[in-house]
């Protein structure tokens, strides 16, 4: 959608949309929401010092140092022009900046509107201005690219709901159609790099929505000779729920909350980046831990969080646990109460001396960090879960599809996790969302443009 706002905006006379889903957004929909962007006003308030600079260098590290850095700069650099351009187009933000998990800096943005529906909502409405300008054919997933003689990409065809023949011919075509993170099969053969360790069959879910994360952009890509790179740079999240994947009740973003072992202990510093996190928790008893907080996280049951949910709601469902004091809670998920005592102590010590590393490597440098001592008390049993793949189209920074040469394929351009490239080989959390609309948004204007 970002991609086709940008497109009408920069002069294109008419964009058609073909969904897949039965409605627009994709697993966007179904995202955190954070979107990571050094924002002077927003930050300075909070007193968060940071820099485009130190968003580069962050987002380089997370990904391994082997993001492309011509990519990882556009992104950095654009990314709150990007936050601009979205308040424009009807996104409201939250004036209080967070820190996705994993996210190595406190930048992340979100909507007042619940996780990524505060995008997803903002952008269809903006779409319904330009009228008959926008065709939006939901149920219809692309089959095949068109292509003339000279190799140049005219058009694209699909089957709208599964038996209507459907064919667009177009100067320009976007392919966003999202990662290959929920086709199990296709994820394990090309599983080569940071989790070739971990065998990602159906044991492990995924955070997405299933139909919309098949990787059927990059055949598409791959039929129109666009070079396709980084396969093997998956992503998992700690914040899956066990049996389905998908991140549910209380979350790892955010402060102020523990990762905690069915011994009652502390086994990570919970600011690491996901893959450090996810590769500790595998090491861990059954390969799982609680996510432990308390009332410094949800001092008002009956207020909403960032997805929409209250805590009353979440322990009406029966995953998270209740407990008033440290004691109890040791009871109800079975561990030690000394060493989860212990394992809050700890934490507390570093949450108190700013500046000072505890033996996990947990130093507080967030303004949110804070000693958790009173009740009450809130743990959810969680698993790592297959969130993201950072692999894809080889892209530039007009978000003009490349081939193998490094040169554009005509008429063809991607963006968001279709793409590979920008997040090397661990995506910062809170960059997902940040891609998909400051690329999304150039796409848009590159295709429009003819670049």
């Amino acid at each position: 959608m970002a991609a086709a706002v940008s497109a009408l905006e920069n002069g294109a006379k008419k964009v058609v949309i073909l969904e897949k889903l039965g409605y627009l957004g994709g697993s966007t929909n179904v995202s955190g929401g954070a979107l990571n962007a050094v924002d002077d006003k927003r930050q300075k308030a909070q007193g968060i010092e940071d820099s485009v600079q130190k968003f580069y260098e962050s987002t380089m590290k997370g990904g391994h140092n082997v993001g492309n850095p011509e990519l990882v700069k556009y992104l950095t650099d654009n990314a709150y022009p990007t936050v601009e351009w979205m308040e424009k187009e009807g996104v409201v933000f939250r004036d209080k900046i967070g820190a996705a998990t994993g996210s190595l800096g406190q930048r992340s943005h979100y909507g007042k509107k619940p996780a990524g529906y505060a995008y997803t909502s903002a952008f269809e409405n903006k779409l319904k201005e330009f009228g008959d300008h926008v065709v939006v054919l939901t149920e219809t997933p692309a089959s095949k690219l068109i292509m003339d003689k000279s190799g140049r990409v005219i058009g694209v065809s699909g089957l709208h709901a599964g038996k209507q023949p459907v064919t667009v011919m177009a100067p320009s075509v976007i392919l966003a159609t999202g990662g290959f993170g929920a086709n199990v099969k296709f994820r394990q053969e090309v599983n080569t790099g940071v989790w070739k360790e971990v065998t990602l069959d159906n044991r492990i879910g995924t955070t997405n929505i299933n139909k919309a994360a098949q990787g059927d952009g990059l055949k598409l890509a791959k039929s129109a000779h666009a070079d396709i790179i980084g396969l093997s740079d998956i992503q998992l999240h700690p914040n899956g729920t066990p049996g389905t994947g998908l991140m549910q009740d209380i979350a790892t973003s955010g402060r102020n909350r523990l990762f905690i072992n069915k011994n009652g202990d502390r086994f990570v510093s919970e600011s690491a980046a996901r893959d450090t996190l996810c590769k500790a928790i595998f090491k861990q008893p059954d390969g799982t831990y609680w996510l432990l907080m308390n009332k410094l996280r949800y001092p008002d049951e009956n207020k909403p969080d960032r997805m929409g949910v209250t805590m009353k709601d979440m322990l009406a469902l029966g995953r998270v646990k209740k407990a008033d004091t440290l004691d109890e809670m040791a009871k109800l998920i079975n561990v030690p109460a000394d060493h989860l005592k212990a394992a809050v102590a700890e934490y507390n010590k570093a949450a108190s001396n700013k500046g000072t590393k505890d033996k996990f490597g947990f130093v507080a440098t967030n303004t949110d960090d804070a000693p958790m001592t009173e009740g009450p008390w809130y743990a959810c049993l969680k698993v790592p879960t297959v969130h993201h793949t950072m692999g894809g189209v080889r892209i530039d920074t007009l978000a003009r599809a490349l081939d193998k040469d490094g040169k554009p394929v005509p008429g063809l351009y991607a963006a968001g996790e279709v793409t590979g490239g920008i997040h090397g080989a661990n995506r910062l959390g809170g960059n997902a969302i940040a891609d998909v609309f400051t690329f999304g948004r150039q796409a848009g204007a590159s295709a429009a443009q003819q670049k």
